[in-house]
Parts: structure tokens; sequence; C-alpha cells
């Protein structure tokens, strides 16, 4: 397998889950560059990648003032900051891994669709849940045809108070204005299990 290289724009907790395996993978994926404004967690991501200073820039701007220069964008940034590192990655070339979701409007997921497929590139959007044990366990009764036909589901979303009160009451997916609906946020996952 051909070693990939990423630049993982917003090193925040997902750019950091979806990084890791750069750690834990070598010979599979090598991060060269990381877009982020926060200073500590710029360089925290320059010393465990050995990403040198050129490489290490303060907005996803930077990322695209020259040429390709790797072969995948990891995008982590807040939802409502996908769509214009999507479409800029897009248009130079790049092969995206997108958390989730999209983009918070259906206009913007359209547009990223078409210019993906305009510009031939991938964009991987992270439902990495459907990946886990119990989920790809319940797939496999359904697919069995074990229970018989399914005909209706019963799915809850089960927000814990800390989790209520911390993300989507006063944090970052507080307030539409600032961030994708909590149905968006939260329930992408609950959608791709439903689909």
């Amino acid at each position: 397998m051909k070693q990939i290289s990423a630049i993982l724009i917003g090193a925040g907790q997902r750019g950091r889950v979806y990084s890791a395996h750069a750690s834990l993978h070598p010979e599979e994926l090598r991060i060269v560059g990381v877009a982020e404004p926060d200073n500590t967690r710029r360089k925290e991501y320059q010393d465990m990648y050995n990403i040198p200073d050129d490489k290490c820039l303060k907005t996803w701007q930077d990322v695209f003032t020259e040429e390709k220069w790797a072969d995948v964008v990891m995008i982590c940034t807040q939802d409502t900051m996908h769509y214009e590192p999507v479409m800029a990655a897009i248009d130079k070339g790049y092969d995206i891994l997108l958390e989730k979701p999209i983009a918070p409007t259906a206009a913007e997921c359209r547009e990223i669709a078409d210019a993906a497929a305009y510009k031939n590139a991938k964009v991987i959007v992270c439902h990495v849940m459907r990946y886990t044990p119990i989920f790809n366990a319940l797939k496999e009764v359904i697919d069995s045809g074990e229970i018989g036909k399914v005909m209706t589901v019963v799915h809850n979303e089960n927000v814990g108070d800390y989790h209520q009160a911390h993300s989507f009451v006063r944090g970052n997916w507080g307030n539409c204005e600032n961030s994708s609906p909590m149905i968006l946020a939260k329930s992408g996952h609950d959608f791709d299990f439903l689909q």
C-alpha cells in the first residue's frame, strides 16, 4: 500500500482522532502539514508529526496558496467552516476526508457534490460510527433476514445531560447562526445508520 500524505485543516478533537492513524500506521499515512489558528495546537501537531515550519499554517487559506503538495486534505473545522476549504481543495485537485456534516445547508452540499463530480475529486464524509462493531453486527443480522423484513425502526439519539448542556446549549453547536442544526451535527450518524 502506498503511503498517503495528508494536510490537516483544523487540529481540534476530530482532527486529533483522524490524524492518529498516522501515529499508529506511519507506513499508510503521513501528516505533512497542518492549518490551525491556535498556536498551541499547531505547535503540538508540528512536534507530533515532524512538520516543517513552512507547512505549519494559521489558516486554511494558506494551504491553497501554492500548488497541490499532498495527496489529501483532512477538513476537521467547525460545521459552518467546511464549505470554503472543501471547494478550494476540490479546485486544487485534492481528495478530501471531511468531518460530518458536509455543510449546514442543502445548497452548499449540492455545490460540493457538483464540484467534486466535475473535478473527479473524492470527498469522503466521516460517518465513522458505521464501522463500529455494534452497528456492523446489527447490519449483519438485518441483511441475513434472520428477523424478517424490517418494516419500521424506532431509534433514539440519547445525548447525555453534560454533552447536551456543554455542546448543544452553551457550546459550539448551541446556535444555528454559528453551526449546523443539532439534527445534522449530532444525528448525522443516525441518518447514516437508517440509510
